[in-house]
């Protein structure tokens, strides 16, 4: 850990304290990043969603009164300091996999619940908490190499194709309009991330502030893959083939990409390493780079379905470029 505390606190030339909001901080690389985080900027305030709060952001009206409370937080710091206290940092890895053999589950909104932790909570929280990005802030999204095998499927989940009115519907399994599967719902969600995070990054340019994603690699002990029955098989054959890596490394990424300058040089950009470089001596950040984005997350019009889609199904105003 000493190693990469000096890593982070040489990544960035400014060191005064940030004020960092980070979800999915309970476990695994949300937990090692904020340890990471404590340690490299003491002073900075961490403001963090553990497990009790995770539940709850499953739940729009929630989502809601979870960004209010934030602000009320925000608005007492800045008396008692005398000063404007904003988000410097807004990190959203809260994430969920359901089992091999789960069928769609339904939150309260009637929306399916992995696209709803995965993607439709962390959209809400960005446009309830807009106001509060400060100039020259980021926003880091956790995504998945599994972005790259899912479609949008031109939204046929979501908007009928054979009704013209363009009526976005909620209900909806799975994005694309197919039958739901565990696996593919997940990357749906983390293709939606991706997506995000290209039309968020265009948004932000109003404030000079900025949106990226990354991936943390294949972290088989990350509580990810607590509902994965059949999880010990598909570990064994990834460490057999040399991909798995570590929770220290995901969540050192996770803090490189929250704190360091490199990381938010460049706005939309899809952060990444080698699979199971962790394992064979690899470095952060000298062995990240910014990675190709699968076509369907760069579309124009893919970015503005997907951003409208998600007002609509989580009542929030639609912010314009």
């Amino acid at each position: 850990m000493e190693e990469s505390v000096r890593m982070l606190i040489g990544s960035r030339k400014d060191l005064k304290p940030l004020t960092i909001v980070i979800t999915g901080c309970n476990s695994g690389i949300g937990l090692q990043a904020c340890k990471l985080l404590r340690l490299v900027s003491p002073k900075s305030r961490l403001f963090l969603v553990a497990r009790n709060r995770e539940k709850a952001l499953q739940i729009v009206d929630d989502v809601r009164n979870f960004c209010e409370e934030m602000k009320e937080e925000l608005d007492v710091l800045a008396e008692k300091e005398g000063q404007h206290i904003g988000i410097d940092v807004m990190c959203l890895n809260a994430a969920i996999l359901l089992g091999e053999d789960a069928e769609a589950q339904f939150t309260e909104d009637n929306l399916e619940l992995t696209i709803q932790t995965n993607y439709f909570s962390p959209f809400l929280i960005v446009n309830n908490l807009f106001d509060c990005i400060n100039v020259g802030a980021r926003v880091v999204v956790t995504s998945s190499g599994l972005h790259a095998f899912e479609s949008f499927g031109n939204f046929e989940g979501v908007i009928d194709p054979k009704n013209n009115s363009g009526k976005i519907n909620d209900g909806f399994e799975m994005i694309c309009g197919t039958p739901f599967d565990h696996k593919k719902s997940y990357a749906a969600s983390k293709l939606c991330v991706v997506a995000f995070c290209r039309e968020l990054d265009r948004r932000l340019r109003e404030r000079n502030a900025k949106a990226i994603c990354f991936t943390p690699g294949l972290i088989t002990t990350s509580g990810l893959f607590k509902h994965q029955k059949q999880w010990n098989e598909t570990v064994l054959k990834k460490v057999g083939m040399g991909m798995v890596d570590t929770k220290e490394w995901g969540g050192c990424i996770l803090a490189w990409t929250v704190i360091s300058d490199k990381a938010a040089q460049c706005g939309g950009c899809y952060w990444r390493a080698s699979f199971g470089i962790s394992q064979r001596d690899g470095k952060i950040p000298d062995d990240l780079f910014s990675a190709p984005i699968n076509e369907e997350a760069t579309d124009r019009k893919n970015q503005e379905t997907l951003w409208k889609i998600s007002s609509a199904l989580t009542g929030t105003s639609l912010k314009q470029s």
